[in-house]
């Protein structure tokens, strides 16, 4: 157990060292929600000998929060979804919810200087709000403070801190709740080039997802249906600037196969003229819906089933 122990936390350590320099990177897994950038495996610096000695939570207008109060400054921290083990035992503890996100706070305690608790290990705390489902301790040992929080979706979140009291505040985002439809969706970006970087795809209750990272800033976007076929067309353009004529690439694999119930595939049909085209081949005419979101650029596009 102790070498099971010891090597899990120098993994820990070495992971916090490596993501020193991408605090606040976009997460790879985390799923597109309203307002909220996603923000994992962060590794932030503590400003002091933080203790932890409650925990709070309330809704907000399209996103649940989970406030954690401390005193003698504020953690580090490494966040991500996956499950939530146990600081000292290596033990899973199990997470209402269909996903959970686990917070590792770093060069932080639960007890005071005689060992005793400031905040009560076993309680399951359940706030059963749209997103957060519930929060649970993780353990206190050798200055990592373990939490989970169980989630309805894995949605977009972000987690930073506050002064005065000292606090480290995660939100989770709520479900999107734009209606599906079939008629086409038009918006205007301020890009001069288009460059996706990649592109990803995933099943959820209702509905498929598929999300385009854009480099940059937000194209000119145009959704809808072919006239041909029962296919999503998806064209993204770029403006050009005065001395750069408008651009368009991208790089990664096509067709993407996902065959979920009803996103088949994602293929590039065209590139020019500072455009490029997706198509997405679905089962049916099925309604779909267009979000975007920013810090990085994605544009996810949901397809009911």
């Amino acid at each position: 157990m102790w070498m099971t122990l010891s090597r899990r936390k120098v993994l820990v350590l070495l992971g916090l060292a490596v993501a020193l320099p991408l605090a606040g990177a976009p997460s790879a897994r985390a799923r597109p929600g309203p307002a909220i950038p996603a923000r994992t495996a962060a590794a932030v610096l503590p400003s002091g000998y933080p203790t932890l000695i409650g925990v709070r939570w309330g809704r907000h207008p399209g996103f649940d929060r989970a406030v954690f109060d401390f005193t003698g400054g504020t953690p580090g921290w490494r966040v991500a979804y996956g499950p939530l083990y146990h600081q000292a035992k290596d033990e899973r503890i199990p997470l209402a919810g269909r996903t959970s996100l686990s917070i590792t706070f770093s060069v932080a305690r639960a007890h005071d200087d005689a060992g005793r608790s400031t905040y009560d290990p076993s309680r399951a705390l359940n706030p059963r709000l749209p997103t957060l489902r519930q929060i649970r301790f993780g353990g206190d040992f050798q200055g990592y403070v373990g939490v989970g929080l169980g989630l309805s979706h894995q949605l977009d979140y972000r987690i930073f801190r506050l002064a005065n009291p000292s606090r480290i505040v995660v939100d989770v985002a709520h479900q999107p709740n734009r209606p599906f439809r079939t008629a086409t969706v038009q918006r205007t970006g301020t890009a001069a080039q288009v460059i996706v970087n990649g592109i990803r795809a995933g099943r959820h209750p209702g509905y498929d997802r598929v999300v385009f990272d854009i480099r940059g800033a937000r194209p000119t976007l145009r959704v809808g249906y072919s006239r041909s076929s029962s296919g999503v067309d998806v064209v993204f353009t770029g403006l050009g600037s005065a001395t750069v004529a408008p651009h368009a690439s991208y790089s990664g694999p096509s067709p993407l196969l996902p065959r979920l119930p009803a996103l088949r595939s994602v293929s590039r049909t065209t590139v020019g003229a500072g455009s490029i085209v997706f198509r997405l081949t679905t089962a049916h005419r099925h309604g779909f819906r267009v979000i975007e979101l920013g810090s990085p650029t994605r544009i996810a596009i949901d397809v009911a089933y």
